[in-house]
């Protein structure tokens, strides 16, 4: 088996008194988009006894937690203004030894043709991916047990993992990235992976209203550096107007009250999205893993957006007797790049992981 290469280390140059070191690792089947890699983020002194490990969220990736950036290309650099709303960043600058990974869909270019390969990236391949990342990050601390922090679709994975190996697992924080509600709509037009196969509906991009995401899709980056361009919509008087008002009826941002979505923050976020997901991800059935969700025994703090309340499985989380934090006016991405998620995200996170350590 592949081994984990270390590929970077350095300063994190848009945060000053912060190192990166960056692995990769090649998993199976083994073709040149089967890989990951695991990013370790530090200050000077870590001061607290057990490692964070970030899951990012759909599409999202952790080159992108801790620099706002694809592949390098940074369409701005919002972290200089506002650097504690990124958790990593914010934790590793408070003394935790924090990582987050880059899953296999960061290593798929826009321009690829044939995506057959991503009908055999379901949940035992993303699960096999965090067991040898949770190793990883156990070997490099020297400790035993791993706090996961998991952003949207994050959360669902740090969920399905801790019902199979919770052994490793010191806590779990979802943010906004609770398990949700069976009944959820599906947002794919097929029920099985046959049918996917059929179809040839091996990947999907995502949709915000009619725009794809990432940097695939322009319209963006022109939003993020023209906010004056005129309005496709006459209901609104430039592009930015237009493109917040999207984000804002898909529940992913909330530009008209409080938390006040920036709109440089929410466009530099969408521009940076891996530009593809697996469909099998979307519609593969997580009954083994929910039957378990009731046995995860270890600390769990949920923060969730007004957004979240509407898709997640309260019924869980009140099972498994988990901490919950409502934020009323959040948009999803609220949760992870607002300003003002440092007082209402970050602080109480930190504060309920002092608590654990």
């Amino acid at each position: 088996m592949a081994d984990w290469l270390l590929t970077w280390e350095g300063p994190i140059n848009e945060v000053p008194g912060l190192t990166e070191r960056i692995w990769i690792i090649e998993r199976e089947p083994g073709s040149c988009f089967d890989r990951i890699a695991l990013r370790e983020v530090r200050g000077g002194e870590v001061r607290y006894p057990y490692p964070i490990l970030i899951l990012p969220g759909m599409l999202s990736h952790g080159e992108q937690l801790i620099h706002a950036s694809w592949h390098g290309i940074q369409p701005t650099i919002p972290l200089t203004q506002h650097p504690d709303t990124a958790i990593p960043l914010y934790l590793a600058k408070r003394g935790f030894l924090t990582y987050t990974v880059d899953y296999r869909t960061h290593f798929v270019m826009p321009d690829t043709k044939d995506l057959s390969f991503m009908l055999k990236w379901g949940w035992d391949a993303w699960l096999s991916d965090i067991k040898v990342v949770v190793d990883k990050v156990k070997e490099l601390s020297g400790k035993d047990e791993v706090i996961l922090i998991g952003e949207s679709f994050g959360g669902i994975a740090s969920m399905n993992f801790a019902s199979v190996d919770q052994e490793s697992i010191k806590a779990i924080v979802f943010l906004d990235g609770a398990p949700i509600k069976e009944q959820a709509p599906r947002v794919i037009s097929a029920a099985s992976i046959s049918e996917l196969e059929a179809k040839k509906l091996y990947a999907v991009q995502s949709l915000i209203g009619s725009e794809s995401v990432g940097l695939a899709n322009q319209v963006w980056l022109r939003a993020l550096y023209n906010p004056s361009l005129p309005s496709p919509n006459p209901n609104f008087r430039t592009l930015a107007d237009y493109l917040m008002d999207v984000l804002y009826r898909a529940g992913l941002a909330n530009p008209y009250s409080y938390p006040y979505t920036p709109k440089e923050v929410a466009f530099a976020v969408i521009a940076t999205f891996d530009p593809y997901w697996p469909a099998r991800l979307l519609i593969e059935p997580t009954d083994k893993f929910r039957v378990g969700y009731g046995n995860v025994r270890v600390p769990t703090l949920a923060i969730v957006s007004e957004f979240g309340m509407r898709i997640a499985d309260m019924e869980v989380l009140s099972r498994i007797n988990t901490k919950i934090i409502a934020l009323k006016g959040y948009g999803h991405l609220d949760v992870y790049v607002n300003p003002n998620n440092v007082k209402d995200v970050n602080e109480p996170v930190y504060d309920w992981l002092l608590n654990l350590t």
